[in-house]
């Protein structure tokens, strides 16, 4: 309940801000980008998995001064756990790993307080989260809220960092993590 009712307040919060600067002009524009992430994993099973690097790509269009709506694809790279126990003297011991794959469509809201070069903004998205287990896969309904910083080096390239955290849904909604990407975007 808590993670629905937070995702509604991040909606309510961008479409507010963006309302503001609805009269100021802009050029519409296009960019894509690429970068790498790490993922620190928050799953809730009994299961101690490691965290994850990953890459992650994205297509976007500016729409408004503070506004872009992006399509965002994240790949996770093995969160594994291996566990050793012993039943009657017998040693067992039980391995596993998740590789995970999101899509999400994204609305990215910059706050008024940014400039042209350096632009704060929270990232609100929703998809599909496919997530390959050792034994089995799923693909389920996923989301993800959180901060994002840009940094424009110059006016057609910039310089990002995002946090967010991603959870998922119905067969998925034990899978939860931190994800931390850094990348580069090229602005057509």
């Amino acid at each position: 309940m808590k993670k629905h009712l937070f995702f509604a307040v991040l909606v309510v919060v961008i479409f507010s801000s963006t309302s503001l600067y609805a009269g100021q002009d802009h050029l519409d524009h296009f960019y894509v980008g690429a970068g790498g992430s790490y993922a620190v994993e928050d799953f809730d099973n009994s299961f101690d998995y490691d965290n994850s690097w990953g890459v992650n790509a994205k297509i976007g269009y500016h729409t408004h001064p503070l506004l872009d709506i992006e399509v965002d694809f994240d790949y996770l790279n093995n969160f594994e756990y291996s566990e050793t126990y012993k039943v009657f003297g017998t040693r067992f011991e039980e391995e596993g790993e998740v590789e995970i794959f999101t899509c999400m469509f994204v609305l990215k809201g910059y706050f008024p307080v940014s400039t042209e070069k350096v632009k704060l903004s929270t990232v609100v998205g929703a998809g599909l989260m496919h997530a390959d287990f050792k034994s089995d896969d799923e693909i389920d309904l996923c989301a993800k809220v959180g901060l994002g910083l840009d940094f424009f080096t110059t006016q057609d390239i910039s310089l990002g960092i995002e946090g967010n955290y991603t959870f998922g849904f119905g067969d998925l909604d034990d899978i939860m993590y931190f994800n931390f990407t850094i990348g580069a975007a090229y602005h057509f």
